[in-house]
């Protein structure tokens, strides 16, 4: 089947039928040259109510970088597609290679710059697929990892934005060799990227010294593990509906599982679950080995032990019989300040800031603020003192702070982050994940003269 032939019939089915905004992420190598082509040239031969643009992404890691954006902007001139262009910094990272940070930040820009609701198309075609799947096998994937590159997907866009922008790969039945022919028929001229011929890449690796000889003794091996990667991620997709039905009885919150729950599954049902709950907060999984941990080292641990599972920048702990996936905490240095009249102070580890504002009647929602008199005696904020007493409102006891810790269930790793207001050895209040505990002390105020509300924000600085 010619390649305008699939694009036609793909563009006449869902989601593309429906999308009146197509986007070509559009590198100006020859995979996205011929796919920007074939669609404005379908679009010049039928009416189709679609306006289609391209973005070029930017990520300054070849010397030609330049050369290759001007090369997109003068197509998309010529062939009157709107185009959009931006520039990405990337830095080395630990535990990221340099080609993981490119496509993060290729995919977050696009989903940044392209309309609402937009459907993005890809490049990749079907030994694209073929190489995903190998390098998948290599490094001992499941069904998951080798249903290799989805065909399509939806992201959402920056938090509160309310955007959701699709992504779609019309050219994964479409071979390398299809695309070659397309472009040389029709004179296209594209950018050829010099890292593509560097072998020390696997992916390159694969395309230069592995696939020429797979494929000249199985011609239709590109295919045939294409069907096979179509067949993982269905039994992926029926398997993931048994994930969601027995998570449901186990959640316990946002980021935590129910212990007793976890301990009655076999081992594969934990580790598929498991990784299927992480898969859903956004979580790379931990490797094999740390999963055969869970049990023994931490499920099964005594009561009163904390024990820590960590990889990468997350972390596998234990409180009030349940399992939470957390981020490594950061390392605590001593915080504590006076406050000298600021209207504003920014919270230590990036936690939101409070906000101080001088009225003239006593505030009365405490759940979002409370009043401070700085004529009675200088205002501190600190982390840490966990001995300090504190009697919270309605209570009629004063007790350490770490014994209404407890008494709250406060996670010990939540516990180090707690914010403490003190006025003369008083605590008035603990900020605790945005949450105020106020003491009885915030409440006895009568003179109306220098009063101070104090609000949190959580807009982090």
């Amino acid at each position: 089947m010619s390649i305008l032939t699939t694009l036609k019939e793909q563009l006449g089915s869902e989601p593309l039928s429906s999308a009146s905004q197509i986007v070509v992420a559009y590198s100006g190598g020859v995979d996205s040259h011929v796919l920007l082509h074939a669609l404005d040239k379908i679009r010049n031969q039928q009416s189709l109510p679609f306006q289609l643009s391209a973005i070029h992404i930017h990520h300054g890691l070849s010397q030609h970088a330049d050369q290759w954006q001007n090369h997109c902007e003068q197509i998309c001139r010529s062939l009157d597609v709107a185009f959009q262009t931006v520039n990405v910094n990337l830095v080395d990272a630990p535990r990221q290679s340099l080609e993981a940070q490119a496509r993060e930040a290729r995919y977050n820009q696009l989903t940044e710059l392209a309309p609402a609701n937009s459907q993005v198309l890809l490049g990749q075609h079907q030994d694209d697929q073929l190489e995903t799947f190998l390098l998948q096998l290599k490094r001992g994937a499941g069904p998951k990892g080798l249903s290799a590159m989805n065909r399509s997907w939806i992201v959402s866009g920056s938090t509160g934005s309310g955007k959701y922008v699709g992504f779609y790969r019309p050219l994964l039945d479409v071979t390398q060799q299809q695309i070659l022919e397309y472009a040389r028929h029709h004179n296209l001229q594209w950018c050829e990227d010099e890292s593509n011929q560097n072998t020390d890449f696997e992916r390159n690796f694969l395309r230069h010294d592995v696939l020429p000889v797979l494929q000249n003794r199985w011609p239709e091996i590109a295919r045939s593990v294409a069907r096979s990667a179509s067949l993982c991620a269905e039994q992926q997709s029926l398997l993931d509906e048994i994930n969601e039905d027995k998570l449901k009885s186990l959640r316990a919150s946002a980021n935590s599982l129910h212990l007793s729950g976890l301990k009655q599954l076999s081992q594969p049902w934990l580790h598929q679950l498991i990784r299927y709950w992480l898969a859903e907060l956004g979580i790379q999984n931990p490797s094999l080995a740390m999963l055969r941990q869970l049990k023994p080292e931490l499920l099964d641990a005594a009561d009163d032990a904390t024990p820590i599972l960590q990889w990468q920048d997350w972390q596998f702990r234990r409180f009030n019989q349940q399992l939470f996936v957390i981020n490594v905490p950061p390392e605590r240095v001593s915080f504590g300040m006076q406050w000298q009249g600021e209207k504003r102070v920014n919270l230590p580890y990036n936690q939101g800031s409070l906000s101080f504002l001088t009225v003239k009647t006593l505030t009365t929602n405490l759940k979002s603020q409370f009043n401070i008199d700085p004529s009675l005696g200088s205002v501190e904020i600190r982390l840490g003192g966990y001995g300090i007493k504190f009697k919270p409102l309605g209570s009629a006891y004063s007790k350490p702070v770490k014994q209404w810790f407890k008494e709250w269930k406060v996670a010990p790793w939540v516990r180090e982050s707690a914010v403490f207001v003190v006025q003369n050895e008083v605590v008035l209040a603990l900020l605790i994940q945005g949450q105020w505990y106020l003491s009885q002390a915030t409440e006895s105020l009568s003179s109306e003269t220098s009063i101070v509300s104090v609000t949190f924000d959580s807009d982090a600085h």
